[in-house]
């Protein structure tokens, strides 16, 4: 990405919410997801006879794929990236009444699995800049009760790993890392999720690659890669000789389809270029947006080589005039594709949490516990102030200077007023 926009080629228009011409003039690059690669898997899936993982190929073949991928002994494919996160929690024997460290800022598919164990969320607060768990804020929140830290890596970019795995080692709780908006990501040179002692992730739909739904948990521990294949599968215990039908524990069914599988075998080899791409082109917009007051731009967190899912500013009102509606509208006005406020309020501010709704009648171990706004003051004010712009691999030169274009205009717009 070589384009670069100076400020004097923009700031003389006014922008299009003050009755300008949009900056965005031009379509967004966009190539199509799913192809012929995905229709020869799926034909091969179909002529098996059976779309059963455990006597297809297709699902098996995608586990020997990812793990080889990201250097790791063993993958076990799930449902869905929701699944992967509870198969490793069922995996690491969370129970009743245990803290689970975990983001404010995620999807309920984060949390949700912490509940059905019968555990206790514990919202940790986020860095301003890279929008993740800290360290100091996870060790601060550790109890007795505490045994698992989940490091969601939101938006494509890692949390401090080197510090939450030294954090883990020294209180002997079990480090899961949340992969599902991370796929590519690097940390220290190594693959997201091979640092901790399992790495979640998600094939849905909006995901860097996807196969509709499912998901994968990868890990280095022969004993907790036995548990997540039962984890997944009603702790049916399947080999050559057949299914043994002994459960000693409770598991769900989460066993991804050979359908799900081939598309996602299909997907697996085209997520380098993904990457790499999104990489350039986020790159290439942090440059180009670096010298506009009001403006806090995101910020990888050390070590990490963002997969960029999506691209989150945040805005400083008092520098810029504006607040991050309304400089999201402006932003929209001009034609680019971007939210404010992301998922609006923490997750602990949810009637589930404030109401304590989980369930409709009996005892839980999070109702002891009370949630509301004022838990987790960095992570409410990164929401209150952030703005985000979605990403896709396909955008081009021509994306990257409109784009500029737009955020330069309404930055010297608002400056201005």
């Amino acid at each position: 990405m070589s384009v670069t926009i100076s400020a004097q080629t923009v700031v003389e228009l006014p922008p299009a919410i003050a009755g300008g011409t949009p900056a965005k003039q031009t379509p967004y690059g966009k190539e199509r997801r799913y192809g012929e690669e995905e229709l020869a898997e799926l034909e091969a899936a179909l002529q098996q006879e059976t779309l059963f993982y455990v006597q297809g190929k297709k699902v098996h073949q995608l586990e020997a794929d990812f793990a080889n991928k990201n250097g790791v002994d063993y993958a076990i494919a799930t449902s869905s990236g929701t699944a992967s996160i509870h198969a490793a929690l069922i995996a690491a024997e969370i129970s009743p009444g245990d803290e689970v460290l975990v983001s404010p800022i995620t999807d309920m598919g984060s949390i949700a699995p912490i509940l059905y164990q019968g555990a206790v969320p514990v919202f940790v607060d986020l860095d301003p800049r890279t929008y993740t768990i800290t360290p100091a804020a996870v060790e601060a929140a550790i109890t007795p009760q505490t045994r698992a830290i989940l490091a969601v890596h939101l938006g494509g970019n890692a949390c401090d790993l080197a510090g939450l795995t030294a954090l883990a080692a020294r209180h002997n709780l079990v480090l899961i890392e949340d992969c599902a908006q991370a796929f590519g990501c690097t940390y220290q040179g190594k693959p997201i999720g091979t640092i901790g002692a399992m790495g979640c992730f998600s094939y849905n739909e909006f995901k860097h690659i996807s196969s509709g739904d499912g998901g994968l948990v990868i890990t280095n521990d022969e004993q907790l890669a036995l548990r997540l294949r039962l984890a997944t599968d009603k702790a049916y215990n399947r080999s050559a000789q057949g299914t043994e039908r002994n459960p000693a524990f409770l598991a769900n069914n989460y066993r991804m389809t050979e359908l799900q599988g081939a598309v996602a075998v299909a997907q697996l080899p085209k997520l380098d270029s993904i990457v790499a791409r999104r990489r350039a082109w986020c790159g290439a917009l942090s440059e180009q947006l670096a010298d506009l007051p009001g403006l806090l731009l995101p910020q990888e967190t050390l070590g990490c080589d963002s997969s960029w899912w999506f691209y989150m500013m945040r805005v400083v009102p008092e520098e810029l005039g504006a607040d991050a509606t309304e400089f999201a509208a402006a932003l929209s006005a001009e034609g680019l594709r971007v939210s404010a406020h992301y998922i609006g309020q923490c997750i602990y501010e949810y009637p589930i949490f404030t109401e304590h709704s989980a369930f409709a009648r009996g005892e839980h171990a999070y109702m002891q516990r009370q949630y509301g706004k004022g838990l987790c003051p960095e992570a409410e004010a990164i929401l209150e102030t952030c703005v985000t712009l979605a990403i896709n691999q396909a955008y081009t030169d021509t994306d990257l200077a409109e784009t500029v274009t737009a955020v330069r205009r309404v930055v010297a717009w608002f400056q201005q007023r």
